[in-house]
């Protein structure tokens, strides 16, 4: 008789050993669990489930041997969704999202190597329904970055106005222009190298980015696939409304973001001018459209509402003002505003909703049809 009891809690720890290899307890009573043998990578979790509102979020913590590496320059965290996985920036040990679903983590590290932890953790993101959602009209930005000395921009160019003429009232480009080589650029500014170290640093052009999203550079005129993968990436969560006053050489930009969901939100303000005549590569009488005048806030996104989660459905607001140069046409600026999520807790924030209109005109919320 003892030997079969012996045999059979036997069999059931075997068994209770194979149902939990490769997941993770994570409840922080027990830190025996966090007991990592020396030399293996192993990620735990604060919690397993979560409201997809954007502002709730997972703390994963990372441990190798020991040592925990969750906050490590050299740790990366590996998210798959849908059967896609994608690289978290370096060091960020944070989750959360506006899109419900399953969430697979596994943990990257770099010591003598490439380490990658022995299990994963499975986070469920639950919808979250406020009882006063209104759908708001998806429009992406593009961050593109251009030069009177490149040769190969004037087709990429043409090529994503193509793209914008393809989607009316979609897509908001804002065009960088950059030195190149020993020809100066008359259309650069310095906002262009501080937006080219936030999206990672880059050598090259022409270089499209969707939605201040690292890793969507393009070089070249084929934008329409990336485009196409960047809308079904995301639901737009958010509305911006823009208003703007011009008094003399001054512009009031009045800034409204409401939201479905809680997040905490930043956002940008560019100031871009089209119909701008100036040589592309031998050709004097080249129009360069959307060029960045001047960028009204950080490269980052300023914050909005204290940097607190939005209350849903009350708008919060923030103003800026300009100096307009006098080498500037007034008729031909415009306001572009977009509003910013992180799903990293800050690391990277990118754009959920953007709207424009001309300088000394207004926009209200756009929603969807």
């Amino acid at each position: 008789m003892n030997r079969f009891l012996s045999l059979f809690l036997s069999i059931i720890a075997g068994l209770s050993f194979a149902a939990c290899s490769g997941t993770i307890d994570t409840n922080e009573e027990n830190e025996d669990e966090k007991e990592v043998p020396e030399g293996v990578l192993r990620i735990f979790a604060d919690k397993t489930e979560i409201s997809a509102d954007g502002a709730d979020e997972v703390t994963f913590t990372v441990m190798f041997g020991s040592e925990d590496v969750s906050n490590a320059k050299t740790l990366q965290l590996i998210r798959e969704y849908e059967g896609e996985e994608k690289y978290m920036p370096y060091g960020a040990n944070k989750f959360s999202t506006v899109t419900a679903g399953t969430y697979t983590f596994k943990a990257k590290y770099y010591y003598g190597g490439n380490q990658f932890s022995d299990n994963t953790v499975t986070i469920t993101a639950a919808p979250f329904f406020s009882g006063e959602e209104s759908e708001y009209a998806r429009r992406v930005l593009g961050v593109y970055f251009t030069s009177t000395g490149c040769t190969s921009c004037p087709t990429a160019t043409k090529g994503l106005k193509t793209l914008q003429d393809a989607n009316p009232g979609v897509i908001s480009v804002v065009a960088f222009h950059s030195d190149m080589g020993v020809i100066s650029d008359p259309m650069t500014i310095p906002e262009t190298q501080s937006f080219n170290r936030i999206l990672g640093g880059f050598d090259g052009l022409p270089r499209l980015f969707w939605n201040m999203r690292k890793g969507t550079h393009l070089i070249g005129p084929a934008f329409s696939e990336s485009f196409e993968e960047e809308v079904a990436a995301y639901t737009p969560n958010c509305g911006v409304a823009v208003n703007t006053e011009c008094s003399g050489n001054m512009l009031d930009v009045n800034v409204g973001i409401t939201s479905n969901v809680p997040s905490i939100y930043r956002y940008l303000i560019f100031l871009v001018e089209d119909g701008i005549v100036a040589d592309q590569t031998g050709d004097p009488d080249y129009v360069h459209n959307n060029v960045v005048r001047a960028v009204l806030t950080a490269a980052e996104g300023d914050k909005i509402n204290d940097n607190l989660p939005f209350t849903v459905g009350v708008e919060a607001k923030a103003s800026k003002s300009v100096t307009l140069s006098p080498e500037w046409k007034t008729e031909n600026l415009r306001v572009v505003v977009a509003a910013m999520t992180s799903e990293d807790g800050g690391y990277n924030w990118t754009v959920n909703n953007v709207n424009e209109c001309k300088a000394g005109e207004s926009i209200s919320y756009i929603y969807a049809e």
